[in-house]
């Protein structure tokens, strides 16, 4: 009898381990984005290359598994970076967990980030218009631990 209980109580843990890491990790792109060629602006594009070498730097410490690295870089052409914040903050609906830790809107650039299970996803944004290029670049960085 006692075996069954502890079968039982391991069993459930299991399906609530499971349940913990489960559901939809998919990120879709932003309204209005297109896959990101080049804004126009040299600053951009800099700071771009800069973001790319920091996340996925970070993601190694924080044992992210390399293969499992997924890096998306897209061009919003209309609108703003409170839209690409929100439809972000979205996945918070989908099981996705709003990390504190970042720093998220200030003035013309966005940097969050977000966990779903084991899963993790960085984002940065800057709106390109300021520094003479065109729309709003975004660039995001996904893979699971």
């Amino acid at each position: 009898m006692r075996g069954i209980r502890l079968l039982t109580i391991v069993i459930l843990a299991l399906f609530t381990l499971a349940a913990c890491g489960g559901g939809d990790i998919s990120v879709p792109p932003p309204p209005n984005a297109r896959p990101f060629e080049s804004s126009g602006s040299p600053k951009i594009d800099q700071i771009i290359a800069s973001w790319k070498n920091v996340a996925i730097e970070e993601m190694r410490k924080d044992a992210v598994k390399e293969e499992s690295l997924v890096e998306e870089i897209f061009l919003v052409t209309d609108g703003s970076l409170e839209d690409v914040q929100n439809h972000y903050m979205a996945l918070t609906q989908n099981g996705w967990w709003h990390l504190k830790r970042m720093p998220g809107l200030q003035g013309d650039v966005l940097l969050d980030g977000y966990e779903h299970g084991t899963t993790a996803l960085v984002i940065g944004a800057i709106d390109a218009s300021k520094f003479g290029g065109e729309g709003i670049v975004v660039y995001t960085l996904r893979g699971t631990k």
